[in-house]
């Protein structure tokens, strides 16, 4: 199912966090790993655009002292990414993972949603270098390869453990059955637990697709283990998880508009924020 692994790095703690989930799960699927690390041009040339308001670098405005240090900035980069890969490198080959690497400067969250149509998932640590809060992976980066990505996208979190239980969010949608199908291959590599749990938030009746969720998953040859309960959609995912020792989610993307994502927020990003394991946003498309 999982040919090819992109891994965007950014030398960060929790971005070599991912890279070990990504190992792992490139040595289990026999995947080839592709390395990503991207120069950030907002990075590079922030000096000239806080001056000047100017975002063209080579514009008259902006002062030849601050281009220089935005070169300086560049080839810091450069050596950063360089190193960062070659570690990865190293590291990958020592597990006996195949794996490809590749620097490039640009907007971080254009370049990696180009590469991910290259692949079969993505991995990526919930935040990145900097603060909690300010990372270059949380908030807009990390939010929008999740809402555009064309494959998977593996949200980590913590150092990876064994993958023993793993728990589908269902809710009947197309995205919630390729989560599901993720969760059955997975659970059928290594005869893992599968629990399938559907939540009924009081808008509609929702048992049809608990039952539709177990049946699914037996004719693929999983006993999946059904979960119908009422509530809040992320809350009850999460306690689930939390009650069950869940060692991975797995749930469809974005449902809805952005639009309505920011007035009223989302199941995907109150999951992926307060959860405790890794999150696997599944979606397919062209």
């Amino acid at each position: 199912m999982f040919d090819r692994i992109l891994i965007p790095i950014d030398g960060s703690s929790d971005s070599w966090v991912a890279a070990q989930h990504a190992l792992a799960m490139a040595e289990e699927e026999g995947a080839k790993l592709m390395a990503l690390y991207i120069a950030d041009e907002r990075l590079i040339y922030a000096p000239c655009w806080t001056v000047t308001g100017v975002m063209d670098p080579l514009s008259p405005e902006c002062d030849p002292v601050l281009l220089e240090q935005a070169e300086r900035m560049r080839a810091q980069l450069r050596r950063q990414g360089e190193k960062a890969l070659r570690d990865l490198r190293e590291q990958a080959l020592a597990a006996g993972v195949e794996i490809d690497t590749y620097f490039e400067s640009g907007v971080v969250s254009q370049i990696i949603l180009d590469y991910a149509n290259q692949v079969d998932l993505v991995v990526m640590g919930r935040r990145g270098a900097g603060t909690p809060w300010r990372g270059p992976w949380f908030g807009s980066v990390f939010e929008t390869v999740v809402r555009h990505s064309p494959r998977p996208v593996l949200a980590t979190v913590s150092d990876p453990r064994p993958l023993n239980t793993m728990l589908v969010a269902y809710d009947g949608s197309d995205r919630a059955r390729d989560a599901l199908n993720v969760g059955v291959h997975l659970a059928l590599e290594k005869e893992r637990r599968l629990i399938v749990l559907t939540v009924d938030d009081g808008r509609e009746t929702l048992v049809a697709a608990s039952f539709e969720a177990a049946v699914l998953a037996r004719e693929k040859g999983v006993a999946a283990e059904r979960r119908l309960v009422k509530g809040h959609v992320a809350e009850q995912i999460v306690s689930m998880a939390e009650a069950e020792s869940v060692d991975l989610i797995l749930m469809g993307a974005y449902g809805h508009s952005r639009f309505l994502t920011a007035l009223l927020g989302s199941t995907v990003d109150d999951v992926v924020h307060k959860a405790d394991v890794p999150v696997m946003i599944c979606q397919w498309r062209e």
